[in-house]
C-alpha cells in the first residue's frame, strides 16, 4: 500500500517551474516524483584492478567497488555507481559530504586515486508508479524493459535535452536519476509535460 502521507498534489517546492502538478488517476496510477535534496554526491576515480584501492573502498563504504560495466551496488547507507574503467559516483547521506570525502581520502592515501566533492553540482531524482517506465521512455533511449534493465543496473544517458545518470532501485519499479543543477528546471517541466493522461504527484523527501 503505498503512504499516502508523503505525496503532495500542490508542492510547489519540487515543482521549479512554479506549475501545481496533479493526478486525473488515483496515486497508484500516477508517475511519483521528487527531488532528494541535499545528498553527498563524490566522483571517485581509481584502479579497479588495485587490491588495496578496493579494500579501501569497502572499508569506508561497506560496499564492494562495481566493475562490471554498467552497475550499481547500495546498502542503507551509500550508493556507488560506476560510471567508466576507473570512475564512480558515491552517493552518501544528506549532508555528509566533507566526511565521507575525508574518509575515503584517510583510507587510500599513497595511493594513486581522486575523490571530488560535486554534490553542489547535482542532485537526485526519485521516480515510482505504474507508468514510470513509459513515461522515461518518452525522453530516454535506454531500454528499461527489466528483462534488459533491472535492480542493480544504472548507465549514463539523456532525458530529452538533458544528461543524466539513471539506475533501478527496486522491481516495483523504483528508479532514480542523477541530475546536473542547472537541469533541474527544465527536466521537471518535461516531466509534466509527459504525464498529462497519467498524473503527476510529488512525493517529499527530508
Amino acid at each position: 500500500m503505498l503512504d499516502t502521507s508523503q505525496l503532495h498534489t500542490s508542492e510547489r517546492t519540487f515543482a521549479p517551474m512554479g506549475r501545481v502538478p496533479t493526478a486525473r488517476a488515483g496515486a497508484e496510477q500516477s508517475l511519483l516524483a521528487g527531488w532528494r535534496p541535499g545528498l553527498s554526491i563524490l566522483n571517485l576515480r581509481g584502479n579497479p584492478d588495485d587490491a588495496a584501492f578496493r579494500d579501501g573502498v569497502s572499508q569506508v563504504l561497506a560496499l564492494d567497488l562495481p566493475t562490471q560495466a554498467c552497475t550499481t551496488v547500495t546498502n542503507d547507507t551509500h550508493r556507488l555507481i560506476w560510471v567508466g574503467p576507473d570512475d564512480w559516483f558515491v552517493i552518501g547521506p544528506k549532508g555528509k559530504a566533507i566526511t565521507l570525502e575525508a574518509r575515503l581520502r584517510q583510507a587510500l592515501a599513497g595511493q594513486h586515486f581522486a575523490v571530488t566533492d560535486v554534490s553542489s553540482g547535482y542532485t537526485v531524482l526519485h521516480l515510482s508508479g505504474q507508468p514510470v517506465r513509459d513515461v522515461l521512455a518518452q525522453g530516454c533511449p535506454l531500454d528499461l524493459h527489466p528483462k534488459v534493465f533491472g535492480p542493480g543496473s544504472a548507465a549514463g544517458s539523456v532525458f530529452f535535452k538533458a544528461s543524466v545518470w539513471l539506475w533501478q532501485t527496486e522491481a516495483a519499479p523504483v528508479y532514480e536519476v542523477l541530475v546536473r543543477n542547472s537541469f533541474q528546471r527544465y527536466v521537471w517541466l518535461m516531466l509534466e509535460s509527459c504525464t498529462p493522461e497519467c498524473g503527476l504527484v510529488v512525493r517529499r523527501f527530508t
